[in-house]
């Protein structure tokens, strides 16, 4: 496991227990269920590169939440894992993933509605958190660091010229 996926997973792991103790201790019962869960799966499905099944829980969560009357979904852990996917697409110049997260933040918001015309706590952490993801992915790709463009990354072989040139390292990978 590289670094920054340790890192990410740390980060996760320790939001997603202190949300669960702020939704025991506000909503009571058992409300923090759902978000550890979708939470811990959009993890594991960002650290195991499955980008559309993590967007797809995550998306799910949101619509499950405002059918149910709960909390609102993705909350602040699935949110970091997101931004994490995003920048990660960005740096290799992926732009599908994060406009399916944008979807993700559209659907967060479209359930507080018409609470406070669904600008809520959990919508701007899933806004400012995909609007992050999307500024580190970019800044990644244009320092060159995303092992993507033109620039080779630190321990990795400058791009080859041709058609099909990289095919060849896509086999090998």
């Amino acid at each position: 496991m590289k670094r920054i996926d340790l890192a990410l997973a740390v980060a996760v792991t320790a939001a997603l227990a202190v949300t669960a103790g702020m939704l025991a201790n506000s909503w009571g019962g058992t409300y923090w269920l759902l978000d550890a869960v979708c939470g811990a799966a959009v993890l594991a499905l960002v650290l195991l590169r499955r980008g559309w099944a993590a967007l797809a829980v995550a998306l799910a969560a949101a619509v499950a939440a405002g059918v149910a009357d709960q909390p609102q979904e993705p909350g602040p852990a699935a949110a970091l894992a997101l931004a994490f996917l995003g920048a990660r697409a960005v740096a290799r110049g992926a732009y599908l993933v994060p406009a399916g997260g944008l979807a993700v933040v559209v659907a967060t918001w479209a359930t507080a509605l018409p609470d406070e015309h669904g600008f809520t706590a959990v919508t701007v952490i899933n806004a400012a958190a995909w609007v992050l993801g999307l500024a580190a992915g970019v800044v990644a790709r244009v320092s060159g660091t995303s092992g993507a463009g033109g620039a080779a990354s630190p321990g990795r072989r400058a791009p080859r010229a041709g058609a099909g040139a990289d095919a060849g390292e896509d086999r090998a990978r």
